[in-house]
């Protein structure tokens, strides 16, 4: 989200009176304000101490080989690179290139040795795109530049990392790139506006052979939600000795096309690709019902690109999420376990395009990781798979997925739950081998790290109620080797230690604060690559969720999940 002050969530009023749209959430398309800046007492902080750190070592893992898994930035480095301010939630993202392991967040960028886990650099997320050539100004006061919801990948056919983030003007979308394979090296960048005048929020990142991906959900500048933007940038435009966007196609889908049926996705991604690619490919989850959505890229990296017809996987429905339990009895279920959107990248390898997003199974109460594996040539749903959901009183949240060329695959998340023996929030990694036909099988459990403590909440001290937006995410991610397609490294977030006296930060205000993990898993040596035979047919398409708007009613979409509402007639 946003890194940004404060902004009131507001519904927003439609101009309609009737139109199909999710029902199980009449809050789905309100904007949540981004993400909010805690100055040095822990207070938010309108714009105009001690810390500690995690070293690298070995963890044990079952199911794959013990691998190297060390702290990554904390919200006390933030505070520390950023005169005391901090920012919440720390949007967790990181990909692994030829020789390091770069991290980004709200408040500070990382690069890591990916051989030791030495860190070799930290830097304010302000200074990393001041220094790549970006200019759009700061926070008055002197706060930290507004840099937030960065992603970064490091792309192979290159040997160069990307990272895109939205600007200090928060209609603008900013990317760098870097001039080698070295992170440490120099970087150079640019600009577009993603949605003039409003928000372009929760910018998505992804590539293939032929161009750059970033989809943004739009709000104007009161935050009311105004439709959504698939932008393809020609990916050798970006990737020239002085990055450029001259060759950009937005599809802009507004909110009456919304009303009207339209169905582009909400938080749009990308597939990523490799080898040689004539279309591109999008995966995101559905406006219109529980479910996700797929369509292709023609004349990707073109002024003339298009996209083709909305396909649906119809996958099983689903509830609306809840919050996330701890074993804290004085804030059991205040992790917010976000909607259920695909947040983290979507990969496509011989064929078939692998996702995974947080849903709660209806008749559950309990939040779950489902992943899918579908046919990118004829849209069909191959397998839907599910981490937890299956009655075992834990909440499964904030997925992330990748695939090698070999068809073996590892899905990062949290856990959480009531159990004061195993409840803690803490970061899993599952690992898979692929059959023949595509089908996931499961090969193992990774625990790779858990929290510090067992009742994190935002902004609050230890130990009291918590107060404020309890946001945590807004995504992980997952990435392979490009230089060892069994080595995967994962990325997630996990809860620190309170900041006061009796965790050993004299002075400390009491507050919580987020950390983040980083785990190389290596699978087992595969020589096999894929080899698809007999592809299923898609599964039967369950019932349309509809409804009928009042004059100025609510459409679905939001970052905030509440419970199932019932239809509304005018």
């Amino acid at each position: 989200m946003l890194k940004t002050s404060l902004l009131a969530a507001c519904a927003f009023t439609l101009m309609a009176s009737a139109a199909n749209a999710r029902t199980n959430d009449p809050a789905y398309l309100e904007y949540d304000g981004g993400a909010q800046i805690l100055g040095p007492n822990d207070m938010p902080v309108t714009p105009g101490g001690a810390y500690t750190k995690g070293t690298a070592g070995k963890v044990g893992l079952s199911g794959a080989p013990s691998s190297l898994s060390f702290e990554g930035v904390s919200q006390y480095d933030t505070r520390a690179i950023n005169g005391g301010f901090s920012f919440i939630p720390p949007d967790t993202h990181g990909a692994v290139g030829a020789s390091q392991f770069m991290e980004t967040t709200n408040g500070g960028y990382a690069i890591y040795d990916k051989s030791t886990g030495q860190q070799q650099a930290l830097i304010s997320d302000g200074a990393f795109w001041t220094a790549a050539g970006r200019t759009e100004g700061a926070y008055p006061n002197g706060l930290p530049l507004n840099n937030g919801d960065a992603r970064i990948l490091y792309d192979k056919l290159s040997n160069r990392w990307i990272v895109e983030s939205f600007a200090s003007s928060l209609d603008t979308i900013q990317i760098a790139v870097s001039n080698t394979s070295d992170a440490l090296g120099t970087w150079k960048s640019t600009s577009f506006t993603g949605y003039s005048g409003g928000i372009a929020d929760y910018p998505t990142l992804a590539l293939d052979s032929k161009a750059v991906y970033i989809g943004t959900n739009n709000f104007t500048a009161a935050g009311n939600y105004a439709g959504e933007t698939l932008n393809i940038i020609r990916r050798g435009d970006l990737f020239s000795a002085n990055p450029h966007v001259t060759t950009i196609k937005q599809i802009f889908t507004s909110l009456s096309d919304v009303l009207n049926g339209a169905d582009p996705g909400f938080s749009i991604q990308g597939v990523n690709q490799v080898g040689t690619t004539d279309s591109g490919r999008i995966l995101a989850v559905s406006i219109q019902q529980p479910d996700i959505v797929t369509y292709t890229v023609g004349n990707p990296g073109t002024s003339g690109a298009t996209v083709g017809p909305t396909n649906y996987l119809h996958t099983k429905t689903y509830d609306a999420n809840s919050p996330g339990r701890q074993p804290s009895a004085g804030n059991p279920r205040v992790i917010d376990t976000l909607d259920d959107r695909v947040s983290s990248a979507v990969y496509e390898r011989g064929g078939l395009i692998y996702a995974v997003h947080t849903v709660t199974p209806t008749g559950s109460d309990h939040t779950a990781i489902v992943w899918t594996v579908s046919n990118a040539a004829t849209n069909a749903l191959i397998q839907e798979g599910t981490i937890g959901g299956n009655g075992d009183g834990y909440d499964y949240f904030q997925g992330s997925i990748a695939v090698n060329i070999k068809g073996g695959v590892v899905i990062g998340y949290d856990r959480s739950g009531s159990s004061p023996l195993d409840g803690t929030i803490s970061v899993f990694a599952q690992t898979f081998s692929s059959t023949p036909k595509g089908v996931l099988v499961n090969t193992g459990t990774v625990l790779l790290h858990v929290s510090n403590t067992n009742d994190y909440h935002n902004g609050s001290v230890d130990g009291s109620v918590a107060a404020g937006r309890q946001r945590w995410g807004d995504y992980s991610q997952v990435s392979v080797d490009p230089n060892d397609p069994n080595s995967f490294w994962v990325i997630g977030e996990f809860a620190r230690e309170p900041n006061d006296v009796a965790n050993g930060h004299p002075g400390g205000t009491g507050g919580t604060r987020w950390g983040t993990w980083i785990s190389n898993v290596t699978l087992p040596t595969i020589t096999a690559g894929f080899k698809l035979v007999g592809l299923p047919s898609a599964v039967p398409e369950p019932g349309t969720w509809s409804m009928l708007l009042l004059g100025c009613g609510l459409v679905g979409v939001a970052t905030r999940r509440r419970a199932k509402a019932a239809a509304l007639a005018s």
